[in-house]
């Protein structure tokens, strides 16, 4: 191609025919812009291209982190629900004294609950990943970033849930540990995944166990109880709502991820 045109720039020449060669030259400018253009355009598509997968695989994959939040905030919402549910029977049997003790497994388990905390975890690592590194910015709807960002930069459930660990653990270690027995061959501990497990060391313990009347006259333990069903009421209300929140931003990213 470059022969070819370097033949009609010479036969002009040689014809000196300065009009024609000065239209060719002109000509040829014109040729050489436009390919420049082109492949400026090409560029550009290409890379519009590599950032829309960039974009695809970022959503996805905080798409996926929130249905990660999801599950996260329904296991400990069951077991902030299974806490108060103890926290109140225990209430029921310091208030109502005539209330006779139905269960002694129930009860003691339920005394035992009442210590326990689960922190929920949030999965922002694909936000993280993006917001260090620049890719943030390949997401084109800038209402859905904000939508996020204000989502994952939100610690006010964190927060709560925080507060009421420090809470649980500082009448733990300051009254309950001090003034109660609270282990035997009938509690069943919590193994911090889900399941449970028998304290085998107290086989043949034959020592009286915890009962009703032995906490009646506590009003420090009633005052806890009272507050701790409070704070949980609290927390499980945010993790709905959190929960709502991430569903909210599953659907927005299927919206986006249709137009991509």
């Amino acid at each position: 191609m470059i022969k070819f045109f370097r033949k009609i720039r010479q036969k002009l020449l040689s014809e000196n025919n300065f009009r024609k060669y000065l239209i060719y030259a002109l000509g040829e400018i014109v040729l050489v812009v436009i390919g420049i253009l082109i492949a400026l355009q090409i560029n550009t598509w290409q890379i519009e291209k590599k950032d829309r997968q960039i974009e695809k695989t970022l959503l996805e994959n905080i798409k996926r982190d929130l249905e990660s939040d999801i599950q996260e905030f329904r296991n400990v919402k069951e077991f902030k629900t299974s806490q108060n549910t103890s926290a109140l029977r225990l209430l029921d049997y310091i208030i109502d004294t005539s209330k006779p003790l139905e269960d002694t497994h129930q009860f003691i388990n339920d005394f035992q609950l009442i210590v326990y905390f689960i922190l929920p975890s949030s999965n922002r690592t694909s936000f993280d990943i993006a917001t260090s590194t620049g890719y943030w910015n390949n997401i084109t709807n800038d209402s859905l970033t904000k939508d996020l960002s204000n989502y994952f930069n939100n610690i006010g459930l964190e927060q709560h849930v925080t507060e009421t660990k420090r809470f649980i653990n500082v009448y733990n270690e300051n009254n309950l540990i001090n003034n109660y027995n609270i282990f035997s061959k009938n509690v069943m501990a919590l193994d911090g995944q889900g399941g449970q497990y028998a304290l085998t060391r107290y086989n043949n313990d034959n020592r009286p166990i915890l009962q009703p009347q032995d906490i009646r006259d506590d009003i420090s333990l009633e005052n806890y109880l009272n507050q701790l069903s409070i704070r949980l009421k609290i927390g499980i209300k945010g993790l709905e709502s959190k929960e709502k929140w991430a569903n909210e931003l599953i659907r927005k990213i299927d919206i986006q991820l249709n137009f991509l």
